[in-house]
């Protein structure tokens, strides 16, 4: 391939990718919330609520304790907030969005990196 056409695909690739990549970003603004439920309990010592998780559907999933990672988003009645969570919570509805990782435990742990209560 001659010099003068790896030229002209190198940058068409380049866009190519671009265009990928921003739709992925578009789509993930949109993501589903991991977890969903009823704030059950509140732990002041370790600064979690444990929610009765729902699945889409209404599937029980199990309770997860969660706790709020340092940069986190917290929402409540449609507005941020930057208190910490607290026992008022407790009966209210939350969803949850994680950054991947839950601990092996049972009830098993993660930490929020965005959160609305309703």
């Amino acid at each position: 391939m001659s010099i003068l056409r790896r030229l002209f695909v190198f940058p068409f690739i380049l866009l190519l990718l671009t265009l990928g990549c921003a739709e992925k970003s578009a789509e993930q603004g949109k993501e589903k919330p991991h977890v969903r439920g009823i704030i059950t309990d509140f732990e002041e010592e370790r600064g979690q609520v444990l929610i009765e998780n729902k699945e889409d559907g209404g599937v029980d999933s199990g309770p997860i304790w969660v706790s709020l990672s340092k940069d986190a988003e917290l929402i409540v009645g449609g507005e941020i907030v930057t208190v910490s969570l607290d026992e008022t919570l407790v009966g209210r509805s939350a969803e949850v969005w994680i950054n991947g990782v839950i601990a092996q435990s049972y009830p098993p742990q993660t930490k929020a990196v965005k959160m609305v209560i309703h």
